[in-house]
């Protein structure tokens, strides 16, 4: 097997070599080759400049060759392209304006062509494979309905999303528009990344761990499932990640996805016993581990690696993004040896 063909036989759900391994975040500010690209530039225009973007999405595979390649971006693209003003404030992180508050905003939101509006983003993908060839998988992405939702109601990062819930609780024909306003653009926005060359796509809900089980299935799981449906329509496999997890486990795995990934609070056996027969599982060391000394790195990603053996596809990862202070030395330590032909819990 080469990366590409572990990575997309895990997602499958098959047998592999050893667990194919990616990290969330891999292409950013840990790197000092990121910093010296990124000095001049802002976060947005990297992201809408296709060479640098492919840049710094291949800086970390030439370092540390992980099997994957995810593609430089962010998830709130979308709502630029929609019409909303946004910016990333250092220190303060996203900023969107206007809030959507009311129907009437919701429906000022502009429907937007990806090939056009976001063909930047084909571009990057298209560069990215040019020089990564068909060795290793490329995994585009997008947000889920409610993490970009939540964005453009409350103008910002949250803590409690109270605008958010406001609106969901108080006008919830108009935060359903919203949603589907929302989906309805992510679909062509995903399906522009596969035609560029992108083999896996990854819906990333940052903030729907914030609902409750029986909210999160009613509210928001049509929106999830029928972006993963058409996501899947493309011919690619998707995963589903979603920070805060693990009381979703279940209304996870009904979103049709073929890879949950899981964040480092969910404990793998749990996660097998739950879910591990429908879908692949992806995860979830705990990004702060990496602060520790190589020595306790390699303990702690042999443990990670151990605690899913028994589980057929299954993708290493982080429980969220790597921190941007995160040593080098630490870093190396992990890829050294999750990459190790010794790490295969299950023959090819």
């Amino acid at each position: 097997m080469n990366s590409r063909t572990r990575f997309l036989a895990a997602c499958r759900g098959e047998e592999t070599d050893r667990p194919p391994a990616w990290m969330m975040r891999q292409a950013g500010r840990y790197l000092p080759e990121y910093r010296e690209v990124r000095s001049g530039s802002t976060f947005l225009g990297m992201v809408h400049d296709p060479e640098k973007a492919a840049e710094v999405t291949m800086q970390p595979i030439r370092r540390y060759g992980m099997d994957a390649a995810v593609i430089f971006c962010d998830i709130l693209v979308p709502p630029g392209a929609m019409g909303m003003e946004v910016e990333f404030v250092e220190g303060r992180g996203p900023l969107l304006g206007p809030p959507i508050r009311t129907r009437d905003d919701v429906e000022r939101l502009t429907d937007f062509d990806a090939t056009e509006a976001t063909g930047f983003l084909g571009d990057s993908i298209r560069n990215v494979r040019a020089e990564l060839g068909d060795e290793r998988a490329i995994i585009g992405f997008c947000g889920a309905p409610f993490t970009v939702a939540s964005y453009m109601v409350e103008g910002q990062s949250s803590r409690n999303f109270e605008n958010t819930k406001e609106m969901m609780l108080g006008d919830p024909e108009s935060f359903d528009r919203l949603l589907e306003r929302v989906t309805d653009n992510s679909i062509g926005y995903l399906k522009n990344q596969v035609d560029a060359g992108a083999d896996v796509l990854q819906v990333f809900d940052s903030w729907g761990g914030t609902l409750d089980a029986a909210t999160y299935r009613e509210r928001l799981l049509p929106h999830v499932a029928r972006l993963v449906e058409e996501a899947k329509s493309n011919g690619v496999p998707v995963i589903l990640y979603v920070n805060g997890c693990a009381h979703l486990l279940e209304v996870m795995a009904d979103s049709g996805a073929h890879v949950l990934g899981i964040d480092w609070r969910v404990d793998p056996k749990e996660a097998i016993a739950r879910v591990g027969d429908r879908v692949a599982l992806q995860g979830n060391l705990d990004p702060c581990t990496l602060f520790g000394p190589p020595d306790v790195v390699r303990q702690k990603a042999r443990q990670t690696l151990d605690a899913f053996a028994d589980q057929k596809g299954f993708i290493f990862n982080l429980g969220s993004g790597i921190l941007p202070k995160t040593p080098l030395d630490s870093v190396q330590a992990l890829w050294e040896t999750v990459l190790q032909p010794s790490t295969a819990p299950h023959s090819a």
